[in-house]
């Protein structure tokens, strides 16, 4: 399984959130991955296909603690600006 996150701001309402690749699962092709987003009640195992360029690969840890976050009903936001932060270098 791979983690990323959504760093497009394009699409307001997916920048920031957390998708999850299982290449068993998901298609890849040279330009666009098709990913789950499997946090969200309402999303949960429908798939979607972003550019590649939109996606950042992050952490498993990183992932975790955005999920923590989402599940407790905390600052799903700031966890997720702090993971953005992280991989800016």
């Amino acid at each position: 399984m791979k983690y990323f996150i959504n760093v497009n701001k394009s699409v307001e309402e997916e920048y920031g959130k957390m998708f999850v690749y299982d290449p068993s699962r998901n298609k890849e092709n040279e330009d666009e991955l098709e990913v789950m987003n499997n946090l969200d009640e309402q999303d949960q195992g429908k798939p979607y296909i972003f550019p590649k360029s939109f996606l950042l690969e992050v952490s498993a840890e990183d992932y975790e603690r955005y999920a923590e976050a989402k599940k407790s009903n905390g600052d799903v936001e700031s966890v997720a600006e702090s993971i953005l932060e992280k991989y800016k270098k």
